[in-house]
């Protein structure tokens, strides 16, 4: 629990200081995509069990394949939010 107050109160802190740099387009647009990616991404892991189990001949291999090969997607695609969301004030620069 002392992680997570200290992970928001470290949240606030950035977006207070950058909240001036939010008013440009473009800086919202990146960081609303990197939001989207993040809560999207568990939907990556049912889509490729999905995938993986209608096209199977035996199922329990196509179950694990598909969770492995989700969760790799989904956290990529976390962490491409993330990068998506940290560096969104630098659109201010360019």
């Amino acid at each position: 629990m002392k992680r997570m107050l200290s992970f928001f109160l470290t949240l606030v802190v950035i977006v207070a200081f950058t909240s001036p740099s939010l008013a440009d387009s473009r800086v919202i647009e990146k960081f609303k995509g990197g939001a989207k990616d993040v809560i999207t991404s568990p939907l990556v892991v049912s889509d490729n069990v999905m995938k993986e189990t209608k096209d199977a001949k035996f199922l329990p291999f196509a179950l694990v394949g598909g969770l492995l090969k989700g969760g790799f997607y989904m956290v990529k695609q976390v962490v491409g939010g993330v990068w998506a969301m940290v560096s969104s004030p630098l659109e201010i620069s360019k």
